[in-house]
């Protein structure tokens, strides 16, 4: 039980310092006119989120006799999850710095 707390410590701690870099990212991306813009859909994202990855991740540990099991394709599911959002992250990051030495190059 105290490992299971000290983990759930570590990532909500974790989370803590991820989150503002994030927002001050996200708003440092985008034109101040539409930061606003960008603030709501970041906050709706991470509510919208929250709320479906209780429900699902809820639903698949929730059962008494297989709680390890869910447990496990838990994280199965949040590992996939990550791994597809960086390489979003990683393609969208270097396409836009090929269009922007493209456009510099002009």
């Amino acid at each position: 039980m105290q490992r299971a707390v000290a983990q759930l410590v570590i990532i909500g701690g974790g989370l803590g310092l991820l989150v503002p870099p994030l927002t001050a990212a996200l708003l440092g991306s985008v034109e101040k006119s539409r930061s606003g813009i960008a603030a709501g859909v970041l906050n709706a994202s991470r509510q919208t989120g929250s709320v479906l990855g209780v429900a699902l991740f809820g639903s698949l540990i929730g059962q008494p006799d297989t709680f390890m099991r869910g447990a496990h394709q838990a994280l199965a599911i949040s590992v996939l999850l990550l791994v597809i959002a960086g390489a979003v992250i990683w393609f969208g990051a270097s396409r836009r710095s090929r269009s922007h030495a493209l456009r510099s190059a002009k």
